[in-house]
């Protein structure tokens, strides 16, 4: 627990567990059926900071900092591909002797991963919920900060380094953030800052976008067979509504498709809207 800043969003639901060559920060909170949050890349824990305390009184709510991601640590290149993951938090949910998760939910890189995630489970979750999902190649924006950073040359712990030190000085991450159409208040800014800071978040973040094979969680959709939700953000503008909705249609028939206003990250400013989603989700499951 040394390793979690004592400010950490939500840090009173904090622990560090074991398992699978990978030593996790997640965070456990309520009682009911387990609903698994998933963050998107560059992200953590925090990301969902405001939903916890909307769920905690009808569900147990898993969430993890994703292996390469704050401070969650031990996690080689292998490791980062979306299937390894996938695995890894299975055997993160048997250690940790909890339910299999009824809903999980994704955002951004987030969201395929939660489809392998939901293919592999001997027991498919019945909903995964997907905000603003990557089914579709990362935007300019997103591969000009980060395209020197991708392949062979991420291994280099002197590149994250230099990018981790520079980060602050130039505004990198405000720049980053802004990019995304959602104006994130200063009070959620700061935990994406003090994350970028960490050369080994920096090197993971990176590694894990490289990793990530969307092209086979389309190929295998028809593998889940539970319910998809997607929720894509209208002011989007790493991920473009129309081709995105696209592929959707294109790869998941079933899915339904809802449109809020808000940018990429329009999740971490409306928690409510997203734990109506999940609480809704629940309620019909029981039935």
């Amino acid at each position: 627990m040394k390793r979690i800043p004592l400010d950490w969003p939500n840090r009173q639901h904090s622990g560090t567990v074991s398992v699978g060559g990978l030593d996790w920060h997640v965070q456990l909170a309520g009682k009911g059926p387990v609903v698994l949050l998933l963050h998107g890349t560059g992200s953590s824990t925090h990301s969902w900071s405001d939903l916890i305390p909307l769920l905690e009184s009808d569900a147990q709510v898993l969430v993890p900092d994703l292996p390469g991601h704050a401070f969650t640590v031990g996690a080689k290149l292998e490791d980062l591909k979306l299937d390894e993951i996938a695995r890894s938090l299975q055997l993160l949910i048997h250690q940790l002797g909890i339910e299999a998760p009824s809903i999980v939910v994704g955002h951004s890189a987030g969201a395929p991963l939660a489809i392998r995630f939901a293919v592999a489970a001997e027991q498919q979750p019945k909903l995964v919920i997907a905000l603003n999902p990557s089914f579709i190649p990362p935007p300019p924006v997103y591969t000009t900060f980060f395209g020197p950073l991708l392949g062979p040359i991420t291994r280099s712990s002197t590149l994250s380094s230099l990018l981790a030190s520079l980060s602050p000085s130039l505004g990198m991450v405000d720049k980053l953030l802004d990019s995304t159409n959602t104006i994130l208040p200063e009070t959620r800014r700061v935990f994406y800052r003090k994350l970028f800071e960490r050369p080994d978040h920096v090197r993971g973040s990176m590694n894990f976008m490289a990793a990530a094979d969307i092209q086979k969680v389309l190929v295998e959709a028809d593998l889940y067979r539970g319910k998809l939700i997607c929720v894509l953000g209208n002011q989007d503008a790493w991920i473009p509504v129309k081709p995105l909705e696209k592929i959707i249609r294109d790869y998941f028939p079933s899915a339904e498709i809802l449109k809020w206003e808000g940018g990429h990250i329009m999740h971490e400013l409306e928690p409510g809207k997203v734990a109506e989603l999940i609480l809704s989700g629940l309620a019909e499951s029981k039935h």
